[in-house]
Order: C-alpha cells, then structure tokens, then sequence
C-alpha cells in the first residue's frame, strides 16, 4: 500500500489518566497516546478515530527474553480436587483505585502538538485512514516508556486502561500535555465514534477492550488476535506456546515490554518493585502445572462475551501456527451464539497482514465497514455474507458463507479397520531429533513418511476419503477435529498428540510474499519442487487432564481410561487424488516439552474415534 497524497495531519502526545495503579506509587498510572489527526480538525471538523493498543511500540527489553526451558519432564501430579469455582475470576468485581495523590487540573490546552516521532505502528495504513478522515490513535499502554505503571499483560489491569483511550476520546476522563503540569487537554475533535484494529498483541487488546463493553468503540478489527490467553500459551494441562517460540511464556512478554525500564531517568526502586509484581505474574502463570487457573481465567475475554457492543471484523491466517486458529474461530463461534455484528476473513498467510495480498478483499471490506460504524454510511457491508475464505487450492478463490463452519458441514467419521492394541514407545532419543540441532523439520518428515516397522514412535492411519465417499471433487475440511481413544500408560502421566495431515505430492502455496508491483501489492510463493504432505491441524492433552483442564487426575499405570480432545480448528480444501493420514503420537518435538523419560502409550485400535468436519 502505497501513500501517493498523504493530506497535512498535526501530531499530538498526551498523558491519559487511568483508573489503575499499578506501580502502586499513590497516584492513578498514566499512559502517553500519540494522535496523527487532519489539519482540518483545528477549523472545528470532528472526526472518528482508529485507535491501536500496542506494548511494543515503545521498544522493548531484549536482553530480558530468556526462554524457558523445554528439554524437562512433564510432572507427575497426585490426585487434585480443584473445583471449577475456584478458578473462576469474579468480573462483577469493579476495579477500583483509590489514590493518596488527586492530580489537580491547573489550566486547559487546545494542543499538543509535538515533532512526528517515527514510531513503527504508524503504518501506510494509518496515514491511508487519515486520508479516509479519520484520526489514529496510538499508546503503548502501562508500564511502556514514558509512561506510568507496569505491564501486567492480558491483566484486567491492561485492558482498562486501555479502555481509557475510549473514555478519553468520549469526554470520561482526563488527559494531560505532560506527566507533571497537570495541564489537561480534551479530545473535542472526535466525534466520541472509535475502532481499534491491528495484529496479534494488539489484536488482542482489542478484544479486551472491546470485552468491557465501554461506550463509544463502535467496531474492533482484530488480526491474529488472542481471545484466551491460556489457549495461546497452554492446551489442556500443556505448555503450548506459539510454533517456533518454545520456551515462550506470559511472564516473558511481560517483561520483554516493560520499556519504561529503558527510560533512564526511571529510579531503581521503579524497576525493583516491577520484578516484584514480574515474579508474582511467573506464580501465577503456573508452568509446572499448566493447568487453566484463576489467572488465565482473568485472561479469557469470552467469559465477558455478553459486554461485548462493538461489532467485531476479524482476519486470521488459516496457517498461522503463532497465533492459531483456537482463537479467531471460537470467537467468531461465540459472536454469532450472541447474535453480535460480525466478520471473519481467512486467508492462507501465517502472521502477516494481507492488506496488499493480490486479490484479496480486505482493504476494500476494511474500508466499507469502517465506514458504516463509524461514519453510518449504509454501504450494505453488514448485509453481505459473514465470512471469506481464501482457497488453499487456488489464492484468487475466496469462497464466502453466511456462518463458520459453513452451512452442510458435517461430522464424517475417519474410519478404522485395525483390532487389538499398539503400542506407541514415546522416546524422543529413538528419532531423528536431535536437541543440540534442534532438527524440527527432520522429525516431523519422519513422524509423517516413515514406514519402517522399527520406527514405534506413532500409530498412523491412512483413509482415502474420496474412494469411500465417492467423491470425484476436491473436499473442504472446515471446522474442528475431535480425537478420542482408550488406552494405558506405564507411567502416571503422558503427552498425547495427533495431528491431521494431508498427503499427496503437490506444490503448495508457501509463506512467502512475492511481489508483484511497486505499489507493495504480493500473492503467495508455490513450491519449486512438490512437498509430499501438509499438517492440516494437531491437538494435544496432558493425559492428567483427560476430565478437566483445571484438576490433574492420579491415573493408575497399565489401567485403561479413555481420552479425548480436539485439534486446533482448520479451513483446508483436499485435492481428489490425496489422502488423509491420522496420526497419533506423544512428545511433540516443535509445540510440547521435551522430556528424556520413554513412556509406552498402548491404545485399544477398536476404540480410536476421529470426526473430521467436511463439506460435500
């Protein structure tokens, strides 16, 4: 996206007054927010703005980014009785800070206007938005440089004050030119009408917002937004972070966004009492369980989904494995449960934004619906079909439908034809995985190609499903797949995996951006040579936490019981002429921890149950 006639903005920095103190210096925090508004605005035009939330905008600590280490056990756990009441986080709660010091307004400002600083949010698309006469708004948030507080990420903390942009921009609170004058400055060139947008922590802090149900943000547009912080970071009793980030936790991003630490004019003590709340936040993260507990519970904007009175546009990447599916999906599932104003665009990216992706409809779909609730333009944006799939079998293929899954979707059956048990010998030492290489690559390609009978490191499964559904065209696999199967384990605990694959020689579209013109238009990269198969989703489960992600249950050894869970949801197209394989496993060497114990994994074959969603 090429700016060809950015139109003259002014440029502003003001202190919003929160409702939070969270460095617990007596005072309520205060969050710079920069504003990139039109000229116009000066001669009385009020016009609605953009906002972006975003913790890294002010740089970050990479020094502090430590990852955890993975290449430890999964702990055996005695039996636990944690009831389901006591990790529920009690929202009715009104957070409420009372401070030893009230900032006395001593004088008005009409401006704050200061030098453009060339912040990296401040993206073509922002200055394209302004054209559209709209104002951004962007703000680091607490804990971040030059601002007050400390970064408690996902906390209910965070997300108010956030919020209090929204307030600001609406007249409900109070914004200063500088942290010490206690000279404050109005927003009365906003019509009070606000979006947020933007991508993956800053996707997620629109949901946040957006889950307070605070009065005047008209519409959220998350990309790869987080709507469960513990989905993002942990599956069911597992530390599963982003694919290629293991050993990544909530309290790493914490810290690695705590920039006010940068800010050399910070006292020590400042930074001393933030290890203190840093520590506090790694307690309750709770790795060694990974148990879902009153601190994800904070963190899971879907318990606020009924607050929610912002219609919510969301864009994802059908193979974004950092942010994954788990989130957009069941958030897009609940909206429409509630009858709220919705819209999802699944493209075939991983992480990226597709704003310039050849083909796509996005920035043309952006625009309409920016303009219908923010402007009340009636442009019909609301009217036209809920949500836009990109075709893995052809890029310039969007396919739309009114729900997700889409309607004739149905459950069909992955059939199993093998008797008796098999025993998966879940050794990591015994593959071609080496740690110190860390060869990810090299051991999926085994998981999924090897056949030797020597290899015991997975059951797979083969099904032909267009010789058994006499199909003659491509099948569509839309929604989520569900494992489930008995078996026993010689140890108190295992990893179960499985993962859904794709097989059949093919060149598939790549994550590579090819452009295609100077003006940053792209279309995704196909393979050079073709690959032999896809991971179409995967799925994991702490064997503990078989009955309930928040209680690990003492299992008996060589006792049969019986799993299930569900894989990470998917919009995939099969080409007539591949096969489906099923693929059960345990330690999983690229998501899960990487523990040296083997551990037999026997499963009853009769018993295996997997319901593929797909649409004939």
């Amino acid at each position: 996206m090429k700016i060809k006639n950015d139109i003259e903005c002014i440029f502003e920095k003001v202190y919003i007054e929160t409702p939070v103190d969270t460095d617990g210096d007596g005072k309520l925090d205060l969050i710079a927010a920069y504003i990139r508004r039109p000229v116009s605005t000066l001669k009385g035009e009020k016009v609605p703005a953009v906002f972006v939330a975003n913790p890294y905008m002010m740089l970050c600590n990479e020094d502090d980014y430590k990852p955890h280490n993975v290449n430890v056990e999964v702990n055996e756990y005695p039996q636990q009785s944690i009831k389901e009441e006591d990790i529920r986080f009690d929202f009715s709660k009104e957070i409420k800070y009372q401070p030893e010091v009230v900032r006395e307004t001593k004088g008005y400002a009409e401006t704050a206007i200061v030098e453009e600083e060339p912040l990296d949010c401040i993206s073509d698309l922002y200055k394209y938005l302004n054209q559209m006469g709209y104002a951004s708004v962007f703000s680091a948030g607490l804990g971040t440089k030059t601002s007050e507080g400390f970064t408690l990420t996902g906390s209910r903390e965070e997300v108010m004050a956030f919020k209090a942009v929204i307030d600001w921009l609406n007249g409900r609170c109070r914004a200063f030119t500088n942290k010490t004058d206690n000279i404050e400055i109005k927003a009365d060139w906003c019509t009070g009408n606000v979006a947020m947008s933007a991508k993956s922590y800053l996707g997620t802090m629109c949901i946040g917002v957006a889950a307070t149900g605070v009065e005047g943000l008209k519409t959220i547009i998350p990309e790869a937004g987080i709507c469960n912080w513990y989905d993002y970071y942990r599956t069911n009793g597992l530390n599963i972070p982003a694919l290629g980030w293991q050993g990544d936790d909530i309290d790493l991003l914490a810290k690695y966004c705590f920039s006010r630490k940068l800010d050399e004019s910070e006292p020590e003590s400042v930074i001393a009492a933030y290890e203190e709340a840093a520590n506090k936040l790694t307690e309750g993260q709770d790795r060694d369980s990974a148990n879902y507990n009153l601190f994800w519970d904070e963190r899971n904007y879907l318990n606020q989904i009924d607050n929610f009175k912002a219609s919510v546009f969301i864009i994802h990447g059908i193979n974004d494995w950092n942010v994954k599916t788990n989130q957009c999906c069941p958030l897009f599932e609940k909206l429409q449960e509630k009858g709220i104003e919705r819209k999802m665009l699944l493209h075939q990216g991983e992480h990226i934004y597709v704003y310039d992706l050849e083909g796509s409809p996005t920035l043309e779909m952006v625009e309409r619906w920016l303009a219908h609730y923010l402007k009340g333009e009636d442009n019909g944006i609301e009217k036209e079909p809920s949500v836009v799939v990109e075709s893995n079998l052809d890029q310039l293929k969007w396919m739309e439908s009114e729900k997700w899954p889409p309607e004739g979707m149905e459950y069909v059956s992955f059939p199993v034809t093998a008797k008796g048990e098999k025993t998966i010998v879940d050794d990591l030492s015994a593959t071609v995985y080496d740690k110190e290489k860390d060869n990810q690559k090299e051991w999926l390609d085994q998981l999924v190609l090897c056949e030797e009978d020597s290899y015991k490191n997975r059951i797979k499964l083969h099904w032909n499903p267009f010789a058994e559904m006499n199909e003659k065209e491509a099948i569509r696999i839309a929604g989520t797949v569900k494992v489930g199967f008995d078996a026993k384990l010689d140890r108190g605990t295992a990893i179960l995996s499985a993962m859904l694959v794709d097989l059949g020689e093919d060149r598939r579209i790549t994550s590579e951006e090819v452009k295609i013109d100077d003006e940053g238009t792209f279309r995704f990269g196909i393979e050079e040579e073709p690959s032999k198969y896809k991971v179409i989703s995967r799925g994991w489960l702490n064997a503990q936490n078989r009955t309930s992600i928040w209680s690990k249950e003492e299992l008996k050894k060589n006792e049969t019981y019986h799993y299930e869970f569900d894989m990470v949801p998917t919009d995939h197209t099969l080409r007539n002429g591949h096969n489906l394989a099923l693929v059960l496993y345990g330690i999983d060497a690229e998501e899960t921890q990487r523990p040296d114990t083997v551990t037999n994994i026997t499963i009853d074959m009769e018993s295996i149950t997997v319901k593929v969603p797909m649409i004939r």
